[in-house]
């Protein structure tokens, strides 16, 4: 089921990264981003595939583990955007 739904995850990603793209107001946040964190687009489908991965290790039921996936991707993205926005304000202070 995980293996599943990983090979989905990763075989949709570009076609998801192509539509964010085209969505005028993200395009120059999303660039501006891009520019300041050049690892970021490597960093984001790493969480989601943490949180799927860790759903699927402590649910057997699919809504149970897309639930979850959604939840945990909240809680790393949260975390390791403070972080993120703490290290770009420390760079900027200086």
């Amino acid at each position: 089921m995980v293996a599943t739904t990983t090979l989905t995850l990763l075989a949709v990603s570009p076609w998801l990264a192509q539509g964010l793209f085209q969505a005028p107001l993200l395009s120059p946040l999303l660039a501006s981003l891009a520019g300041r964190v050049p690892g970021i687009f490597f960093g984001l489908p790493l969480v989601a595939l943490a949180s799927l991965i860790f759903a699927a290790t402590h649910h057997e039921d699919p809504a149970a583990i897309r639930l979850a996936t959604v939840h945990w991707t909240v809680w790393l993205g949260g975390m390791l955007g403070i972080v993120l926005a703490g290290v770009l304000l420390l760079g900027w202070l200086q």
